[in-house]
């Protein structure tokens, strides 16, 4: 099922839109489910092992042999294993 009623060709070019004109347009026909939740998501709740190394770690060893900081890389890495070894499921971002 797709989350909008136009033809998927055309989300490049209405991603582009400034914000507010994208609400004006899309933000009522973009649909997500209340449930979904992210793959992390369902693997900290699950006690498996997370791909946070795989998505972030390649941009952190990226930035390491740039001479590049990534500090928001590695504090979501940080933050996703340490999730995983307090294994407690994935935190509340609400709380």
């Amino acid at each position: 099922m797709s989350p909008t009623p136009l033809p998927s060709g055309w989300m490049p070019h209405l991603l582009r839109l400034p914000d507010a004109l994208f609400g004006m347009l899309l933000g009522r026909t973009m649909k997500i489910d209340p449930e979904a939740r992210s793959s992390m998501w369902e693997d900290l709740q699950r006690g498996r092992r997370t791909e946070i190394d795989y998505l972030q770690g390649v941009i952190t060893e990226i930035a390491d042999r740039r001479g590049l900081q990534a500090p928001l890389s590695r504090r979501i890495t940080a933050l996703i294993r340490k999730a995983a070894a307090d294994g407690k499921g994935a935190p509340r971002a609400d709380g």
